[in-house]
């Protein structure tokens, strides 16, 4: 069986999962044929999180963007419900701790895009991290949005389209 390697624009309110249980699943955005042929998710985003959603067949390529060891850094542009202060941008970019996880999680790279909007880069992708780091210095995320996974960009999809690629 040929691999495959898809980006999807993920919409919201769709779940990562072959058996969903409260929202549609992203697999219903594809031909049956072709998720037939084994497509999983790399990696996961919340049924409120839009944006790049790699998939492939390829275990090994699913295995190699999941692992935290691998150090994938992902980005993110979080639009949240107060301004993003100077304090809390220091806190982010230092690391702040986060309940149930051994070290702290920090932000490789924090810009502020409006006052209430900033494109946050992590590495890792421990459960809703992006929301949490941003919760752990006073504020929350309103709307969530993934743009690019290590050198894989989203680009012009919208939500709903997909493409296939090569890897790196």
């Amino acid at each position: 069986m040929p691999q495959i390697y898809i980006k999807l624009h993920k919409p919201f309110g769709y779940e990562c999962s072959h058996a969903p249980t409260s929202h549609e699943s992203v697999f219903a955005l594809f031909p049956c044929e072709l998720v037939k042929q084994g497509l999983q998710c790399a990696g996961r985003l919340d049924y409120d999180t839009t944006g790049l959603l790699l998939l492939s067949n390829d275990g090994q390529f699913i295995h190699k963007i999941e692992h935290p060891k691998k150090g994938f850094a992902k980005t993110y542009v979080a639009i949240l419900a107060e301004p993003l202060t100077e304090e809390m941008q220091k806190k982010l970019s230092a690391g702040v701790e986060l309940r149930g996880e051994k070290k702290p999680c920090s932000a490789v790279e924090l810009k502020l895009i409006a006052e209430n909007t900033a494109e946050i880069t992590i590495k890792g992708g421990i459960y809703h991290q992006v929301k949490r780091m941003f919760a752990a210095v006073g504020n929350k995320v309103i709307a969530l949005h993934r743009s690019k996974i290590g050198e894989y960009e989203l680009g012009e999809l919208k939500a709903g389209e997909w493409s296939y690629f090569s890897i790196f």
